[in-house]
């Protein structure tokens, strides 16, 4: 008998945008829970996708959202031939509407 793991996301509704989706919201927590040792997260949309159960359109599509908005930066970094390294910056300066 397979067991499932039981998840579970601490999401700060106080610091965020009240129009922004809850999955936006999900997404935009869950990044900042990994950049807190490093400053960054450099997890890979897969594997995001797979903690939070979203679709990659519906990761592709938040992020650029919530880059658009300011909640994040994404730089890609190029190493080698066909390598690249992406590291996504959570902004402690975003515009919160209340």
């Amino acid at each position: 008998m397979e067991t499932k793991k039981t998840r579970y996301l601490n999401i700060d509704l106080t610091t965020m945008d009240k129009d922004m989706t809850l999955r936006e919201k999900a997404v935009l927590s869950h990044i900042e829970s990994l950049s807190k040792q490093r400053g960054y997260c450099y997890a890979s949309n897969r594997a995001i996708c797979e903690t939070l159960s979203i679709s990659d359109r519906s990761m592709y599509r938040i992020l650029n959202k919530l880059e658009e908005r300011g909640y994040l930066t994404r730089k890609t970094k190029y190493i080698g031939k066909n390598g690249r390294e992406r590291r996504i910056y959570p902004s402690v300066t975003a515009t919160v509407a209340v």
